[in-house]
């Protein structure tokens, strides 16, 4: 059982404001402890980590007139003697296994667009370039492999989600950057070695239809069930580049190459799976019970995630039926 430890930093003499908190049966323990003489209290919660977000939030209700407050979040590794796992009915489904904070901060950090997230992409694409070109399937699964490329869609669909239009930009900001370099990078890639349409895996790219996109749906509902369980989300990651690098590489790959109208396929591709993703992340979201904390924010944050996923609905829509025209003009 994953078990969270929450440090709740307080002014002397506050902690009994925390008195309500201490009654529910999902703390397994809690002790005060003294920060400094005369100073602040620091309330330490053992509980479960499906229950860090709601004990975190009704700690900030409690606290929300308080100055110079702080929760600290921290896994447990392990405890002597262990936690046992109570009896008692499953957890409701769609139930987080971290807390919101929790989710919030590892999608930030994640989706920073780094020195390190720009040089995983640069050797992504040469590996899914050079793969293209030996028309190797096993070279450019070997690319998804270290492409970074779930985190910014994760980062787009949580925002979207909760009305955080900070994270939103961060996430489409380090989307767009990573899809021009990757584009700009795979078209001279392109000129340079003027790669041939009709090999296999080009192919594919061309002339996708609807289970490409039916593909793309399922990973990001993959990837983003791999962040609210707080588990590995490396192989997922795959799983989420295979619909987005391959076709982005074929589409510079082509465009060097001076192939514009065969490009113009992989890059419909791209574009539906990228939609499909992110629709698929917002759905999960919602369906995990991610919200913010007030209402009054949560009221506004689920009308913001409607016209999202209404705009990506329809984008997919348009992108199949231009995939299906384009298809249908190419094989005439």
């Amino acid at each position: 059982m994953a078990v969270r430890l929450l440090e709740v930093i307080i002014p002397r003499g506050k902690h009994v404001i925390l008195e309500p908190i201490f009654k529910k049966q999902s703390i397994i323990q809690h002790w005060i402890e003294e920060d400094k003489p005369g100073a602040n209290f620091v309330v330490k919660i053992l509980t479960r980590a499906e229950d860090t977000g709601s004990i975190t939030d009704a700690i900030t209700k409690l606290l929300s007139k308080t100055e110079n407050f702080r929760i600290i979040i921290q896994a447990v590794e392990a405890t002597v003697p262990p936690v046992e796992a109570p009896e008692e009915p499953p957890a409701k489904i769609g139930r987080l296994s971290v807390s919101r904070e929790e989710l919030y901060n590892d999608v930030v950090q994640a989706a920073k667009p780094t020195y390190v997230f720009a040089g995983l992409m640069i050797i992504s694409t040469l590996i899914a370039a050079f793969g293209f070109l030996k028309d190797s399937t096993a070279i450019i699964i070997g690319s998804m492999v270290i492409a970074p490329l779930l985190a910014p869609n994760v980062a787009l669909s949580l925002g979207s989600v909760l009305a955080d239009f900070t994270l939103i930009r961060q996430g489409l900001s380090t989307q767009f950057s990573a899809v021009l370099l990757v584009f700009f990078l795979s078209a001279l890639f392109g000129a340079a070695t003027n790669i041939d349409p009709n090999l296999s895996n080009i192919h594919q790219r061309i002339y996708a239809d609807y289970t490409d996109i039916i593909v793309a749906f399922l990973s990001g509902t993959a990837g983003i069930l791999s962040f609210t369980a707080g588990s590995s989300t490396a192989l997922i990651g795959v799983m989420v580049s295979i619909s987005l690098l391959p076709p982005l590489v074929a589409t510079g790959l082509l465009t060097g190459s001076g192939y514009f109208i065969y490009a113009t396929g992989s890059f419909l591709l791209f574009m539906a799976n990228l939609a499909s993703l992110n629709l698929a992340g917002i759905l999960t979201f919602i369906f995990q019970g991610v919200r913010p904390m007030t209402w009054w924010k949560a009221k506004k944050a689920r009308a913001y995630s409607m016209k999202a996923m209404l705009l990506w609905f329809i984008l997919i829509i348009i992108l199949l039926a231009a995939m299906w025209l384009r298809n249908s003009f190419l094989v005439t």
